[in-house]
């Protein structure tokens, strides 16, 4: 995909255990994550879930003030089978709207990922393979990463990851710190994740990134 996110630029911890199944009777729930590095906000994130969608608008402060609008398919087994993403610079103003740089849908199943994209080179479909059960990651985006939660507080400690900015899976090695915190090892990084009983994402540290992530 055109969108160069990488994996490792920051943080992403899991839940093991924390949890009751996530039900079809859950009450929808919104919230705003904002992450900062060095005490400084380098991203804000706006989303709502409800058991059957999860949507959100993530706001980068970079030099193109990019935004990523996005919009899934929560399943019954709290998996997230399609993601739509809309990949914008710059802001809308009275005269002018942002530029939508990249369009996408992307559809798991199985082991595989089918992923249909729009951009400067037109229409383009690409087929990656990945591991059935795959959380789409999309870089700064907490929103997804409290879906991977609940998915672990079903009892999966392992948990694969499908970079969107790049079509690689990597798994996540799940581990408890504390009562309310777990630790997520993902390559050579260690994310940490504070969460609710629910498996909600409250707030988050990657220690050696000194990035911080706060919930309200």
């Amino acid at each position: 995909m055109t969108t160069r996110i990488r994996l490792s630029l920051l943080a992403l911890s899991l839940t093991p255990l924390l949890a009751a199944p996530l039900s079809a009777q859950a009450p929808a729930d919104s919230g705003v994550f904002i992450v900062r590095h060095a005490g400084d906000t380098v991203a804000v994130e706006r989303f709502s879930r409800t058991p059957v969608r999860l949507a959100g608008t993530l706001d980068i402060h970079n030099s193109r003030r990019s935004s990523q609008d996005y919009t899934a398919v929560i399943a019954p087994d709290a998996t997230l089978p399609l993601i739509e993403l809309t990949v914008r610079e710059g802001v809308d103003t009275a005269g002018t709207r942002a530029r939508v740089v990249q369009r996408a849908r992307v559809i798991f199943k199985d082991d595989s990922v089918a992923v249909d994209e729009v951009g400067g080179a037109g229409l383009m479909t690409r087929v990656f393979s990945t591991e059935k059960g795959a959380v789409p990651y999309l870089n700064l985006s907490f929103a997804l990463l409290e879906q991977a939660t609940r998915l672990a507080s079903r009892g999966r400690n392992d948990i694969a990851f499908f970079n969107l900015g790049g079509g690689q899976t990597r798994t996540a090695k799940l581990s408890r710190l504390g009562s309310d915190s777990v630790s997520l090892a993902l390559g050579e990084v260690e994310y940490h994740l504070r969460v609710d009983r629910a498996g909600r994402l409250l707030g988050a540290r990657i220690p050696a990134q000194n990035v911080t992530v706060e919930r309200r």
